[in-house]
């Protein structure tokens, strides 16, 4: 026990002696008046002075770097001295805490303060050890306790306030929904504008609701997240975790903010030939809406080109406007977007096959000029009036009132009649054909077509009808009538008239209309002739 007591005396009178050498080795410095020495300081409390400069560094420089640095070095949790350390690096000396520099000795201090710089280097480390570390450690407790007691009051601030937030948000809720009840029974007809139904009240109540529950499901979304960030925030242990969180919401918004600001040249370009490409389409359409309505005329291009050519012309014009703009649309020379766009491009050369085929058929048909809208015409087995047309089909309405679309394709692989023409000019021929017997005089058969066809509405008074004989068979004779008229889209009512006409002349003149199969089953002694009473 003696010999222990005698080992911590000892040891006792070395660390004296060795804080009086410490003193001692700053005390010629101290004595000299001229000089200017620099504090350095931590949490207001002067740790040692450094008394001259480093190279290019003053004496205060210098005192302000290692106050920095013993205020980075703070920011441990625990300092031991057994970590400070003093290194010779040739004619300096480094006092380092673990690999980090606190304060370098070099020749200049050893001229000033006149003492080897082994001597100063350790007089400075035992300043740092005996002055620094039990003030840190003091120092470090303390705001520990303050530090608990912060991150308590502000975890019970940020829950007040979150809960606060809460139940006003619930009660926002829950007005909006009264309020939507009231509206509801306000209107238990539903909603309508300008005479249009537009919501029944059920419908009303089921989309506000709705629309209130996801408003709700996102903004009590973002309450959870800022009172977690907060959370974690304020409590030490866990400032990295909410650095993180806060990590997945601006990282993403400033990547996007970033992106969009470096896409705004290439938007604006986008933006100028979309500008430009519109108002040539404007101009465009205005020349050929002219030349439509025949104010403005050029040799060889028939007016009813006009719209199919602006069609042609507005395509060409937007597909390079796209081969133009492609390039600059964001992610364009990515390989998914160029995957994408060869995908793309697949399916559409696999499934417009005929589509292709209709629009090049349309344009042909277009510039044959093979008919014109609103005229009668007979496709295929569709009569009717032309009411549309287009690159890729037609449109027909017929005599009972049916509306047929055609591809282009299709009108172009058939026959087209067009009656209207020459029904313009009054030159339609409307023809149909009957059989009568060889005891009937052609003339008298003639005169009576011809008094059937004038009496006939939609027929053209100003051109007489013709009747011509087209067979001579075994029993009867094959006579056509053929009449003029300037109304093709009456066609079908002028054909129903002109035959009761015939019907109704010839039976007046006593004339048996009868076909050759007619007279083999008839035995020979009644008249085909109607009975007129």
């Amino acid at each position: 026990m003696k010999r222990f007591k005698l080992l911590l005396l000892i040891s006792l009178l070395l660390a004296l002696s060795v804080c009086l050498a410490a003193g001692n080795i700053f005390e010629q410095a101290e004595q000299d008046s001229l000089l200017l020495k620099a504090p350095v300081i931590y949490k207001d409390k002067v740790i040692f002075y450094i008394y001259s400069g480093l190279g290019s560094f003053s004496a205060r420089e210098r005192s302000d770097i290692v106050s920095n640095r013993l205020e980075k070095l703070s920011e441990n949790k625990h300092l031991y001295r057994d970590s400070l350390r003093i290194y010779n690096e040739g004619s300096e000396y480094d006092i380092r805490y673990g690999d980090k520099t606190i304060h370098t000795v070099g020749i200049a201090d050893s001229l000033v303060i006149q003492k080897p710089l082994s001597e100063i280097a350790e007089g400075y480390y035992d300043l740092i050890a005996d002055e620094f570390i039990p003030l840190f450690t003091h120092l470090s407790m303390r705001q520990s306790i303050i530090l608990i007691v912060k991150t308590i009051l502000f975890v019970l601030l940020v829950l007040g306030i979150s809960i606060f937030i809460f139940r006003m948000l619930s009660k926002l809720i829950r007005y909006l929904k009264s309020l939507i009840n009231m509206i509801e029974k306000a209107n238990p007809e539903g909603f309508s504008f300008k005479g249009i139904k537009l919501l029944s009240a059920e419908q009303f109540c089921k989309a506000t609701n709705t629309f209130i529950s996801l408003i709700r499901f996102i903004l009590l979304t973002i309450l959870l997240y800022f009172t977690l960030y907060f959370l974690l925030l304020v409590i030490p242990g866990t400032r990295k975790i909410a650095q993180q969180l806060q990590a997945y919401i601006t990282n993403p918004l400033l990547n996007v903010g970033e992106a969009v600001l470096n896409y705004l040249p290439s938007l604006f370009f986008i933006i100028v030939v979309v500008i430009v490409t519109r108002y040539l389409l404007k101009f465009l359409r205005y020349i050929f809406d002219e030349i439509e309505s025949g104010h403005l005329r050029f040799e060889n291009f028939y007016p009813d080109w006009a719209d199919s050519t602006y069609q042609i012309v507005k395509f060409l014009i937007i597909f390079f406007m796209v081969v133009i703009i492609f390039p600059y649309l964001p992610g364009s020379s990515s390989p998914a977007f160029q995957g994408i766009s060869i995908f793309v491009g697949v399916i559409i050369s696999l499934g417009s096959t005929s589509a292709i085929a209709n629009i090049i058929a349309g344009i042909i048909l277009t510039y044959m000029r093979a008919y014109q809208i609103g005229d009668f015409v007979h496709i295929g087995d569709k009569k009717g009036i032309l009411l549309e047309t287009t690159l890729l089909v037609v449109r027909i309405k017929t005599v009972k009132n049916e509306e047929v679309t055609i591809p282009n394709a299709i009108v172009l692989a058939g026959n087209i009649t067009d009656y209207s023409s020459y029904a313009r000019a009054g030159n339609l021929i409307l023809h149909t054909k009957l059989s009568i017997g060889y005891d009937v005089p052609w003339k008298k058969v003639s005169e009576l077509l011809v008094s059937a066809a004038l009496n006939s509405h939609g027929v053209n008074q100003n051109k007489p009808p013709f009747v011509n004989i087209t067979e001579l068979l075994d029993h009867s004779v094959v006579y056509e009538l053929n009449v003029f008229t300037d109304s093709p889209d009456s066609m079908p009512m002028t054909y129903a008239e002109l035959h009761k006409n015939i019907l109704d002349c010839f039976a007046e003149a006593g004339v048996e209309i009868m076909s050759p199969t007619y007279n083999a089953i008839r035995d020979g002694n009644t008249s085909t002739i109607p009975d007129q009473s």
